[in-house]
């Protein structure tokens, strides 16, 4: 039984990692860390749990786990958790506060792999301990464009559309135009696969949706390639990945709300070669992607715990 703690634990993607873990066959949740939540029940923060776990906060780590996954909001919190609790180096680690992020790596044996699992999980079960998540536009993004990355077929301008839930902003607002702070992961990510992709070719549009949670991203390229070939690229790529899937329709966030998929549509649009990917941020997006890279981590069945639909 893997034994299981989480950090900053009273916010929202602690919760869905809560609500996860406790249904999870093969994970005991020891502890929950929140030192101003201290000694109130999970189920007092976290709604949906009651009944399910009788876990209270606790202000510090109460006994030895096998995984902790660091939920921190602000920067520099999980680095700092790491260092006070010297925490050894059996312990395998789920940094979803991003501070670990621009450590993380594409390759076998390093030491933070970047926790994209559609991208790396080969590294991530290949003696990998440390996994760093990267943002919900982030993973929306490489998981419609990775399979053309590795094609190498991004050779032109990519134009990208997101729109997306947040919280401080007003429905329809505009939050990014052309450039955008997680552009570098995003090509990061593509340059593992295509090394000569340049970051300069992106141009972004993000606006909020109004909507609680959720990312529809639509891209779109000039390319000689047909569409068929396009689908054919996207199939063989994920064949054999449990959670993203092709559409021969246009996808939309009540086919994700809750789960841990990526629905895709690729139609080609004159010159033009279109992908469309919805997923939803809360659960793909953040804790549903940590318990799947923690599933590899530990070598267990990617799929085992994440065929719940979580209510985010």
């Amino acid at each position: 039984m893997i034994r299981a703690g989480i950090t900053g634990g009273t916010t929202r993607v602690a919760g869905e990692i809560i609500k996860l873990l406790i249904n999870h066959p093969d994970v005991e949740l020891a502890w929950v860390v929140d030192p101003d939540a201290e000694g109130a029940l999970l189920s007092e923060v976290h709604k949906g749990v009651r009944g399910e776990t009788y876990l209270s906060f606790v202000a510090a780590p109460t006994d030895e786990t096998d995984v902790i996954f660091l939920c921190f909001e602000e920067p520099g919190e999980a680095e700092k958790f790491v260092a006070d609790n010297k925490i050894g180096p059996e312990v395998k680690l789920i940094d979803l506060s991003g501070d670990y992020l621009q450590r993380s790596t594409f390759a076998d044996g390093d030491d933070w792999i970047f926790g994209l699992p559609e991208l790396c999980r080969k590294p991530l079960v290949r003696g990998a301990t440390k996994t760093s998540l990267p943002q919900p536009l982030t993973s929306a993004v490489l998981l419609a464009l990775t399979p053309l990355a590795k094609e190498q077929w991004l050779k032109s301008d990519v134009n990208i559309t997101a729109v997306v839930a947040e919280e401080n902003a007003e429905p329809g607002e505009t939050l990014a135009l052309i450039d955008l702070e997680q552009a570098d992961d995003i090509a990061r990510g593509l340059r593992s696969l295509q090394p000569d992709f340049d970051e300069k070719q992106m141009m972004f549009v993000v606006v909020n949706g109004g909507w609680r949670h959720g990312i529809s991203v639509t891209i779109h390229f000039v390319t000689d390639h047909t569409e068929q070939e396009a689908i054919d690229a996207f199939t063989a790529y994920y064949d054999d990945h449990n959670f993203t899937f092709l559409s021969r329709s246009l996808p939309n966030l009540t086919e994700v709300a809750g789960t841990n998929k990526c629905i895709i549509n690729v139609q080609k649009v004159e010159e033009r070669l279109v992908i469309t990917a919805v997923i939803d941020d809360i659960v793909k997006g953040a804790s549903a992607m940590a318990v799947h890279d923690m599933n590899l981590l530990f070598g267990l069945q990617e799929r085992v715990g994440l065929m719940l639909k979580a209510q985010a």
